[in-house]
């Protein structure tokens, strides 16, 4: 569309309405000398215009606007300590839970639903929630020089000098270190040895990726457990050929036995349960007369 022409006038218009502003003035295709490419924010902004581009027809749209710094703001997770699960404890509280309701229901729901209402309560009295507040990270404690080389890097960024970026990048690189082991030292030294893993936590600390939890419902759990007998049947049947069987037969032979050899077994045992049981009043009888004697040898000591 052209600059004055009817069209260009209702589009401002439309975004006088919307309280936003169109930054592209010029024609952007120069065969026509029209405006066919915009851009439009709800803000001023510092520069705004076009380049020339040399392999097509269409120029370039550029503006600049500054933005202010927006740091996310800190979240705060509901977490347990795993740690200190007590397991033995929890499968006896899970026995004395009346789990008929399970079974007596035939939709899968109801049965997820029982089972995070009884299960619930026993993590929640086994592992309570502690809500911890993720920090955000920190930039990486640099000095004046340590800018200077990372200045001069991003100089030989848009130069286009490949070679002497590298080297300036290898050196900032070198320069964070030095300088993160230089603030770390300090740390420690400000806060003495009860405060050391809480300097060195940051940096020493395993960094975990992000895990999202599965979209599991009762549903998914139920189709899941149901399917997989069948699918690992199919990868067994389709892992090889049948084994073949070998029916292999014994002999089988009965033989009598007179009444009187259970006796003589049972005469046996009893003998063994009754030499075990005098060793164990002998036993007895000897600890009962050595503390005796103790006592007896600290009255006459205290006497």
């Amino acid at each position: 569309m052209k600059t004055d022409s009817t069209a260009a006038e209702q589009f401002r218009q439309l975004l006088r309405g919307y309280s936003l502003q169109q930054h592209t003035t010029e024609p952007t295709f120069r065969a026509s000398g029209s405006i066919i490419d915009v851009i439009v924010t709800n803000q001023s902004v510092d520069r705004a215009g076009v380049v020339h581009c040399d392999y097509s027809p269409h120029n370039w749209s550029r503006v600049l606007l500054s933005v202010s710094d927006q740091r996310p703001q800190p979240c705060t997770i509901a977490t347990r300590c795993w740690s200190r699960f007590d397991a033995d404890e929890a499968n006896r509280q899970l026995t004395e839970v009346d789990w008929t309701p399970v079974y007596a229901s035939d939709s899968p729901e109801e049965q997820w639903d029982y089972l995070l209402a009884v299960t619930r309560p026993i993590l929640d009295r086994l592992l309570p929630e502690r809500r911890v507040r993720v920090r955000n990270p920190v930039a990486p404690p640099v000095t004046d020089a340590t800018k200077e080389l990372m200045a001069q890097r991003r100089a030989a960024l848009r130069g286009g000098h490949i070679d002497t970026y590298k080297q300036l990048n290898r050196q900032v690189r070198s320069a964070i270190r030095r300088d993160t082991r230089e603030e770390l030292e300090r740390r420690v030294d400000r806060a003495g040895p009860s405060g050391l893993w809480r300097s060195v936590q940051p940096i020493v600390a395993p960094k975990r990726s992000d895990r999202s939890t599965p979209a599991a419902d009762a549903d998914e759990l139920n189709r899941f457990f149901v399917e997989v007998g069948p699918r690992t049947a199919r990868q067994v049947t389709a892992a090889g050929p049948e084994l073949p069987t070998r029916d292999a037969k014994f002999p089988y032979r009965t033989t009598g036995m007179p009444l009187q050899e259970p006796k003589n077994l049972l005469l046996v045992e009893r003998r063994n349960v009754w030499g075990r049981l005098e060793a164990q009043q002998n036993l007895t009888k000897s600890a009962h007369c050595l503390l005796r004697h103790l006592v007896r040898r600290v009255t006459r000591r205290d006497a």
